[in-house]
């Protein structure tokens, strides 16, 4: 893979490039970001685009050639757009520009796939943006997005998968695909893929020894259909195919199905819900993957689909439902040993090997919550709540506490959103040098109940 910066410019000319390669149909609009209540708008010009780089640029006179335009390209068809535009986004933030107005384009007019970025060099605070040494540290920062250890991620997630209880090889599959992966059967063993490149095996063998060991939890399929029966009255459990945003404020329906019980169970609960469904057809049933306790249900063996989807919404339990969530399974995960050095471990990383802190606590899925007592760690999904003083020692505590001070609002994060970016070869074939289309926010609607 490579990284090229192309032509600085005075005017934003790289915005009308890109322009041409999407109305050509030779180019598509993949990402906007940080373009503030522009993107609120539902139809948006070329003009547009480049009138909000150039209020940004007017800041700082001195930076004569205010336009950032770059392109990173693949061999081949090795990764699709989706991929290259993750990849582009974190090689952005590495840059300096993550915070910065910029627009992510993928062209299709080559035999390699590659994405242009357009920003600007100037930021809100008419700061020039450092450009020192910007061709080495654009590649050494691509090597950095391409090297983190996406092999050995793969291996813990394979580990973790492993640790769960699972009846089936297929539910055992749905852990992995969970979190991302694309699977594929091949000569007694399971391949791990992800972004088209082979991160990691798995024997069936393995798989099925693993089942061989499975012992039903009739109480935790009690509790789960009881936490089902009471939330299902107030999230709407009306399913709805799951969609991607496109350019022009249009939305691409996927063959998943989601709803906002579904959406709520996950976040709140480490509860996922994956519905199964083909040919465009309703869901005939699901799963259950119970993240919190490590085990996959098979959905109709604690509530019917039929059964769920007939809840009606109570009115009442809406009105009454809690501004704060309280777990209604077990209660918090015991604080052995074990779970106490592995958080323990995750804390550390959050704090020493991330940018900052607030970014180590998100990409972790954690939360610090300041109470009187002092610091808690806080993994939502989970529902495990360690003070931090059993965690770290005194130094690391004291660190933590000073770094953490420096942050006055703070909302805990709810999900773990890890990216894994697979190495690549060499490309050398970048056609050129950047956008249009409309982009429009979804608008909201209220909630209804369609059953």
């Amino acid at each position: 893979m490579v990284v090229r910066i192309l032509s600085s410019a005075a005017s934003f000319n790289g915005v009308n490039y890109n322009t041409d390669k999407i109305e050509k149909d030779r180019g598509e609009l993949m990402k906007v970001a940080n373009f503030g209540p522009l993107q609120g708008l539902d139809r948006l010009r070329p003009e547009d685009y480049r009138n909000y780089l150039k209020m940004l640029a007017v800041q700082n006179t001195r930076v004569k050639k205010p336009q950032f335009h770059a392109a990173i390209s693949a061999k081949g068809k090795t990764y699709d757009k989706a991929a290259l535009t993750e990849i582009a986004t974190r090689w952005l933030v590495s840059m300096g520009y993550g915070e910065q107005p910029y627009l992510i384009i993928c062209h299709k007019d080559t035999g390699n796939n590659h994405v242009h970025v357009v920003s600007v060099r100037v930021d809100r605070n008419g700061k020039k943006i450092n450009s020192g040494f910007e061709n080495i540290r654009a590649i050494n920062n691509l090597n950095k997005v391409l090297g983190l250890d996406e092999k050995h991620n793969a291996k813990q997630d394979l580990d973790k998968a492993l640790s769960y209880q699972f009846s089936t090889k297929a539910q055992f599959m749905m852990i992995l695909e969970s979190q991302g992966y694309i699977l594929k059967e091949a000569d007694e063993k399971l391949d791990i893929i992800k972004f088209g490149i082979k991160q990691e095996e798995i024997a069936f063998a393995l798989i099925h020894e693993k089942i061989k060991n499975y012992t039903p939890d009739i109480k935790r399929g009690d509790q789960l259909k009881a936490i089902i029966i009471k939330y299902a009255q107030v999230y709407d459990t009306s399913l709805q195919p799951k969609t991607i945003p496109l350019p022009g404020g249009f939305d691409k329906k996927l063959s998943a199905y989601t709803s906002e019980f579904s959406a709520f169970l996950k976040e709140k609960m480490g509860v996922d819900l994956v519905f199964h469904a083909k040919d465009g057809k309703p869901p005939y049933g699901y799963t259950i993957i119970d993240h919190a306790e490590k085990r996959v249900f098979k959905g109709g063996e604690v509530i019917s689909l039929k059964e769920l989807l007939a809840i009606p919404l109570n009115r009442q339990a809406i009105d009454e439902k809690e501004n704060t969530f309280v777990k209604e399974s077990q209660g918090p995960l015991e604080t052995s040993t074990e779970t106490k050095a592995y958080y323990a471990a995750l804390l550390k990383a959050a704090l020493y090997n991330y940018p900052d802190l607030i970014q180590g606590l998100h990409h972790q899925g954690l939360a610090l919550l300041d109470k009187a007592g002092g610091l808690i760690l806080a993994d939502y999904g989970a529902q495990a709540f360690i003070p931090v003083n059993e965690l770290l020692d005194e130094a690391d505590e004291q660190y933590l506490k000073e770094t953490f001070s420096q942050f006055t609002a703070f909302e805990p994060e709810q999900e773990r959103h890890p990216l894994y970016v697979p190495d690549v070869s060499i490309a050398s074939d970048i056609d050129d040098e950047a956008i249009h289309s409309r982009n429009r926010r979804r608008k909201a609607h209220p909630r209804t109940n369609s059953r």
